[in-house]
């Protein structure tokens, strides 16, 4: 997987606290962390931002 924000290599990570574990891509290069919700919330937002009329972007 290509990192979206520095084009760098993304490894699958295991994380936790003290009551859930989740994985989630990394990007070894630039530490950028992206999982589920997060990639479900970029979509929305740009989903919303299209949607909006060029005029008052």
């Amino acid at each position: 997987m290509e990192c979206p924000k520095c084009k760098g290599m993304m490894m699958l990570e295991r994380f936790s606290d003290f009551f859930l574990i989740f994985y989630a891509w990394k990007c070894i290069n630039c530490g950028a962390i992206i999982d589920r919700t997060i990639s479900a919330n970029r979509r929305k937002s740009l989903a919303a931002r299209d949607a909006q009329p060029v005029a008052t972007r």
